[in-house]
This record gives structure tokens, C-alpha cells and sequence, in this order.
């Protein structure tokens, strides 16, 4: 048997040490935890664990308010959640696993978040308080769901659980970004190819027909000028664009004004309903996760709403939460918004009668990302073609309002 310095916490302030026998760190891990408390660092004796702990504590101390010298990047942050899920189901204590992470992780602003988390972490706080101070990092409903998992003693299941919703979600941004790569693709090549003939290749045949001596044609007219104001204005056409993106921007500040835009967005074909699916399963799949975690369907809903993009939809889910309270049922509620699909709604009155109402949001999220894979498919399909055949139109016309009056010439047309 060997002898083990431990810190653990006992409640949700209060912190124990002492040695504890164990015939390894991971059995004396599982005895701490048949006991009650959050281990949070298991040394073997004569170890320098207090010299170990002293230096974590100053590191700790120096990282109290970090400033954080960039933005954590979503790729980064899957990371994090993946390893210290699988740290833990390993029997690392708390404490030592996100000092490992801190060694492994390659993001500076989140290795900031971690060095202040561990200080925070030594001085008493749980894991969910450590992060709640990170709201644009970890979002609410992540802190709720570590908060819940830590109350049950089923950290290492809630951090497996987060790490799969969160690959499911870079799988579905995935595959949207790589359906629209090559259309915005196409698009800028045709906007820089146009921009060039109009700024650098028309000018040059000016010359050539005002050497004609001969009124030029209508279509040709309209060209010259059309590449005359490019040439001269088109600082003007930036500062459109700059003053659009600038209002959409402070619309999307303003929840007024982004509730009149998101409606407006969610009216529009093909795209509308792309919006619309998109929502659906990130309402569905959070929701769920949720309720798998034991967390109430009243405050699920509560921590769900501030997870999603639309305030259609915050709107709507805010009138479900204020129904549920007043005596209505999921469904009942549900059913009285005309956004929420009869589908959905159908199911999840099933789930509810059933008592499995978190299988259902899975079957319902699940149903809609494939939905979502298919109306992307639609809009890349006819995307595509639509553009190319508006660049071809717009490259055609400048060729032949180019040539037209040179055939004018040869063939003697006045």
C-alpha cells in the first residue's frame, strides 16, 4: 500500500487534506470519491507535493486577472474540453489534469484561461465558477452542464457528453463552409475579372474607337461608360459596401432591429428555411444534452435560449417558458408558434408521454441536420450555375459591345 497526499473538496467551499493508502493514485482517487469529495490533487508522500502546490499556487496568483492576448478559437476550445474529459475519466484529479492541459495546449489565450482557472481552482472555487468567469469563451449553457455534472459526481460523463455536442457542431459548420467555398469562390473571381476588363483592358480600347471617327454603338456607349465610372468612383462603391456592412453590423447590436432582420431572413426562399432547420438543431441538441444531464425542462429552456443565433426564435422559446410555468405542456406550448414545424412538435409530445423526451430531441436534431445537408445541397446546386451564368452574361456583353463596332467597320455599317 502506498501513501498519498491529498486535497479534496468537501461541499462547494470547503477544502480537506490528508494522506489516504491506496495501492495506486487512481485507486485512492475512486476512494476519495466513494467518500464524497472532488479530489483535487493525489501525490505519493515524499514527493514535494508542497512544494509542488506552492509553485502552482504563486502561478496561480501572478494569472489572477489575465488579460487575454487574443481570441480562443472554437477548434481550440473543443480541444480543451475533449482532453480534460479524457484526463478525467483516467482518475486524474481535477487539479493535475488541467495543469497538464495547460502544458498541452497551444492557444495562449486559452492557456491564460487555464493558468487562472487552476489558481482559482486551488483557492476553492469549482470548475464551473472557474469558468463562468469566461462567458464569451464558455458559453451557459457549458457551465451548467459542468455545474450540474460536478453536483451529481458525474463530471467525467458531462465533459464526454459536451465534447460530442461540440464535435457535432464543427461537423455541421463544416460541412456548410465547404458547400459554399467554391461559389464564393467563383464569385470573387468573376467580380476581380470584371473589375479588371472595366479598369485596365476598356480604357485601352478607348482609344482605339475614338480613332474611328465614328459614332459608336449603344451597347459600346454604355460600356464606355460604365467603365468610366468604375474607373473614377469606385472608391464610392467601397464606402456603400463599408456603410452597408457598418448598419447590418449595428442592427444585429440592437435586438429590435435584428428581430426585424431575422424575420426578414427567415422569409426569404431556400435560405429562410436553411435558417431556419440550422435552429432547429441547435434548440433540439442543446436542449436534449440538457435533460440528459438531469437539468429541468423549465430552466433547460431558460439556458437554451441565450445558445441561439435567431431572436425569432429567443422570442418564441421565451413565450414556451412563460406557457410551461402558467400550466401548459411542452407540446401544448410549442404547438401555439407557428415556427416550431408540426413535426417536431408531434414528436416531442410523444417523448413526453413516454418519458423519454431527451431520445426525442436526439431523433428531431438528427432529423434536421440531415434536412440541413439537403437544402445545402440545393442552394450550392443552384448557386452555382446562377453564377457562372450571370458572370458569363455580364463577360459576354462587354465582348461583344467591345468587338461591335469593329465589325461595324468592316462591314461598312453606319
Amino acid at each position: 500500500m502506498t501513501k498519498f497526499n491529498y486535497e479534496a473538496k468537501k461541499g462547494p467551499k470547503e477544502i480537506v487534506a490528508g494522506i489516504i493508502e491506496s495501492d495506486s493514485q487512481e485507486a485512492a482517487v475512486d476512494k476519495l470519491n466513494q467518500m464524497g469529495y472532488v479530489p483535487i490533487s493525489v501525490i505519493p508522500v515524499g514527493k514535494n507535493s508542497l512544494e509542488k502546490h506552492s509553485h502552482v499556487q504563486n502561478k496561480g496568483k501572478e494569472a489572477s486577472q489575465p488579460v487575454l492576448s487574443g481570441k480562443v478559437r472554437s477548434k481550440d476550445l473543443t480541444i480543451f474540453i475533449e482532453q480534460l474529459a479524457s484526463l478525467i475519466k483516467s482518475k486524474v484529479p481535477i487539479l493535475e489534469a488541467i495543469a497538464v492541459l495547460h502544458e498541452q495546449i497551444e492557444s495562449i489565450p486559452l492557456r491564460q484561461i487555464i493558468l487562472h482557472v487552476q489558481s482559482e481552482i486551488r483557492e476553492g472555487s469549482t470548475l464551473s465558477q472557474s469558468l463562468s468567469r469566461y462567458p464569451k469563451v464558455f458559453p451557459i449553457l457549458y457551465i451548467n452542464m459542468i455545474e450540474s455534472g460536478e453536483a451529481g459526481g458525474v463530471l467525467e460523463e458531462t465533459l464526454m457528453k459536451l465534447a460530442d455536442f461540440r464535435n457535432k457542431e464543427e461537423e455541421t459548420r463544416a460541412k456548410v463552409v465547404s458547400a459554399l467555398a467554391y461559389p464564393i469562390f467563383i464569385i470573387i473571381i468573376g467580380i476581380v475579372t470584371i473589375f479588371a476588363l472595366f479598369v485596365f483592358v476598356i480604357p485601352r480600347m478607348t482609344s482605339l474607337f475614338g480613332e474611328m471617327g465614328q459614332t459608336m454603338p449603344l451597347p459600346t456607349r454604355i460600356l464606355l461608360a460604365i467603365s468610366s465610372l468604375v474607373r473614377n468612383y469606385w472608391y464610392w462603391a467601397l464606402a456603400i459596401i463599408a456603410a452597408g456592412v457598418f448598419i447590418i453590423k449595428r442592427g444585429s447590436r440592437r435586438k429590435s432591429e435584428k428581430i426585424i432582420f431575422d424575420r426578414f431572413k427567415l422569409k426569404l426562399p431556400l435560405i429562410g428555411e436553411f435558417i431556419k432547420k440550422t435552429q432547429l438543431t441547435e434548440f433540439a441538441r442543446s436542449f436534449a444534452l440538457l435533460l440528459a444531464n438531469g437539468i429541468p425542462i423549465l430552466q433547460a429552456i431558460k439556458i437554451t435560449i441565450p445558445t441561439l443565433d435567431s431572436e425569432v426564435f429567443k422570442l418564441e422559446l421565451q413565450t414556451v417558458h412563460k406557457n410551461i410555468i402558467d400550466g401548459m405542456s411542452l407540446e401544448q406550448s410549442m404547438k401555439k408558434s407557428k415556427w416550431f414545424p408540426r413535426f417536431m412538435t408531434n414528436m416531442l409530445a410523444v417523448g413526453e408521454r413516454g418519458g423519454n423526451l431527451e431520445e426525442a430531441l436526439l431523433d428531431v436534431a438528427r432529423f434536421y441536420e440531415r434536412e440541413v445537408d439537403k437544402t445545402t445541397k440545393i442552394i450550392t446546386s443552384l448557386l452555382e450555375p446562377a453564377i457562372i451564368l450571370v458572370t458569363g452574361i455580364v463577360v459576354g456583353f462587354i465582348v461583344f459591345a467591345m468587338l461591335l463596332p469593329i465589325f461595324q467597320l468592316n462591314f461598312g455599317v453606319n
